[in-house]
């Protein structure tokens, strides 16, 4: 793969946004009703059904692949992997919100899913607005053409991203690829 080609990558998609405090495996999912026991494959079919309709019930059925989900302060805690998992069934493309815990991050990102601490986001942007990231530098471009600016992600966090998530980076790792 071309380094050069991957960084500069850039997902444009419509804003989903959510507030502070959501938690993860009682907002985003229901995790008590996921899992019968570890290790057994992930249900994307419940995963997708149950993403985020505790808190507006029309996401399962209006998220569209390539949409972006935005959220505020301590987003996503107590979460499990199944949390990525769900949103990235959804479709989602990438999240990006006020603050959340660090393994949020590193989950999301082995399923191939990038969140970007970008503080400001949710008073920068409204439910539906068309908005741009670039992950490799961290450039967020709101819908009135503003640049707000987030971490860039560091080569190896683009290359699993790009990978699709960890285990296809590794798996094309190993091969030589």
């Amino acid at each position: 793969m071309d380094k050069n080609a991957s960084s500069a990558r850039t997902l444009r998609g419509r804003v989903w946004k959510f507030g502070d405090q959501v938690c993860g495996d009682d907002g985003i999912i229901e995790f008590a009703a996921v899992r019968d026991g570890f290790g057994k494959p992930f249900d994307l079919d419940l995963l997708r059904q149950m993403c985020f309709r505790k808190l507006r019930l029309e996401f399962p059925s209006q998220v569209q692949a390539g949409d972006l989900v935005v959220g505020g302060r301590n987003f996503a805690h107590h979460n499990h992997v199944e949390v990525s998992v769900a949103l990235k069934a959804s479709g989602i493309a990438a999240v990006l919100v006020e603050s959340c815990e660090s393994g949020f991050i590193r989950r999301a990102l082995s399923q191939g899913l990038p969140v970007l601490i970008a503080p400001g986001i949710t008073d920068a942007v409204a439910d539906g607005d068309i908005i741009a990231v670039t992950p490799a530098s961290g450039a967020i471009e709101l819908a009135d053409g503003r640049i707000l600016q987030s971490p860039a992600f560091s080569p190896q966090m683009v290359e699993i991203w790009e990978s699709g998530g960890l285990v296809n980076a590794l798996a094309r790792e190993f091969a030589g690829a």
